[in-house]
C-alpha cells in the first residue's frame, strides 16, 4: 500500500509541474513512448463485467477500488494530450491504431467518472489529430454495432 500511495503522489506531483510553463518545456518527443506505455500499463486492463441491474443514471454505480489511481492517471494524460508543447506530429508517430482501439473499448468502464475522462481525451485526441479521425470513427461504429447487435445489453 505503501508504494502505491508514493506513486500517486508522484504523479499528483507531475500534473502540478506539466501545468506550468517550466514544466511544459520537458514534454519532449523522447518521453512520449514512455508516458505511454505509462498510460497502457495503469489504465488497459481488463474490465469487471458491467452491472446488468445498475441504473445508467445513478451516481456511483460502482465505486472501482482503483478508481483514486486511475484518476490521477487519466489526469496526467489530459494535462499531456492538451498540452501546448505535445504537437500532433510528434505525438502521431506514437500514438497508433492499437492504441486508439484499447482507448475506445474503456467506453465499456463501469463508472461513470472513468467513461467521462475517456471520452474528454478521446475528444482531444479527436482534434489534434486529423490523420486518426477516420479510424476513431470507424472504431466507434464497430463499438456500437457490437453493443447493438451482439451484446444484448
Amino acid at each position: 500500500m505503501r508504494g502505491k500511495e508514493i506513486k500517486r503522489e508522484t504523479l499528483v506531483e507531475l500534473i502540478d509541474y506539466i501545468n506550468t510553463p517550466s514544466g511544459q518545456k520537458i514534454l519532449t518527443e523522447s518521453l512520449v513512448p514512455d508516458i505511454l506505455q505509462m498510460i497502457r500499463v495503469n489504465i488497459f486492463r481488463t474490465l469487471p463485467p458491467s452491472c446488468a441491474e445498475c441504473s445508467p443514471d445513478e451516481e456511483d454505480p460502482s465505486m472501482e477500488a482503483m478508481w483514486p489511481h486511475l484518476q490521477v492517471v487519466y489526469e496526467f494524460f489530459l494535462r499531456f494530450i492538451v498540452s501546448t508543447e505535445v504537437n500532433g506530429k510528434m505525438l502521431k508517430r506514437h500514438l497508433d491504431h492499437p492504441f486508439l482501439r484499447r482507448w475506445i473499448d474503456l467506453f465499456d468502464a463501469a463508472g461513470p467518472r472513468e467513461r467521462d475522462y475517456v471520452k474528454t481525451v478521446l475528444h482531444r485526441i479527436y482534434g489534434k489529430f486529423l490523420s486518426h479521425r477516420s479510424f476513431i470513427r470507424r472504431a466507434i461504429s464497430e463499438v456500437f454495432f457490437h453493443y447493438i447487435y451482439e451484446s444484448g445489453r
